[in-house]
């Protein structure tokens, strides 16, 4: 595996990319292109939780895929909003791991998309947004390469008004654009399918949330599988020991850390990724 450090830049707003690529395998006959999940880690739209970046992409480089951890825009001292911006360096993104698909081995037409909480709402925005021809425009997403084809939202925010933020000072931190506060209202049957998971005792980001998106991908008829565990904090990430903070065992939680190899066979299921349990 190579891991790579870059810095690009979208709309003058520069931000940081890590890249985890696979290496070809020397005893296959010919070479393999791979599926690549781009990683938008969660930390409250105020920093990135090193818990949902290079330990998740490791653990999907084992299921056979390139992984790219995002550190996408997030609220500034200065009164810089997370969003547009956030936006479109997902697209920015996409468009780098196209330009350079032939180079790295990747399977442009398995492009997956994965959030964590606050970076979940990103995803799930993004989601919406870059399937919509209008809102495609509005956003400026139109003029970067490359399209996804599927995401994986873990316990995501995806409503600004269903629990996390709690007050509209910190809604309008992220963004004063108060049409990107709801991702479910902006699904169309365009959307891509989505493997949602959460828990039901999740103390920040109510289980509503994920129950509103899943809600409005099935009103859409998207592919959508949706897993709410019975109990378990916000932001397990792995929810075992590799992710578990020091001597905090509430981070361990055996039946959520089934979410990888459930989210693996559903886009096996949807034709997206080789292999079949």
């Amino acid at each position: 595996m190579q891991v790579e450090h870059q810095t690009l830049s979208a709309n003058q707003h520069p931000f940081q990319v890590t890249a985890y690529w696979l290496d070809q395998i020397s005893d296959f006959e010919e070479n393999v292109d791979y599926p690549v999940m781009i990683i938008c880690p969660g930390g409250g739209f105020t920093y990135h939780s090193g818990r949902e970046e290079t330990p998740i992409a490791t653990r999907f480089n084992a299921e056979g895929m390139h992984t790219i951890v995002l550190n996408y825009q997030l609220e500034t001292t200065e009164g810089e909003s997370v969003y547009p911006w956030a936006l479109q360096q997902v697209a920015q993104t996409i468009a780098w791991v196209t330009a350079h698909a032939q180079e790295r081995h990747v399977a442009t037409d398995r492009v997956f998309l994965t959030g964590f909480s606050a970076g979940g709402h990103v995803v799930a925005l993004y989601n919406a947004v870059a399937t919509d021809p209008e809102l495609c425009q509005q956003y400026g997403l139109n003029e970067y390469a490359g399209e996804h084809a599927a995401v994986i939202l873990g316990y995501p925010v995806i409503d600004l008004n269903a629990g996390f933020p709690t007050n509209d000072a910190d809604k309008k931190l992220v963004t004063v654009d108060e049409q990107l506060w709801s991702a479910q209202k902006l699904v169309s049957k365009a959307t891509k399918p989505a493997f949602v998971w959460q828990t039901a005792t999740d103390e920040l980001v109510p289980a509503r949330n994920s129950m509103l998106y899943v809600q409005a991908l099935m009103e859409n008829e998207v592919d959508v599988e949706y897993h709410l565990f019975g109990s378990g904090i916000h932001g397990l990430a792995l929810a075992n020991h590799v992710t578990e903070k020091p001597t905090k065992s509430k981070y361990l939680n055996k039946a959520a850390s089934q979410w990888v190899n459930l989210a693996t066979q559903w886009l096996q299921q949807e034709g997206l990724l080789d292999g079949q349990f």
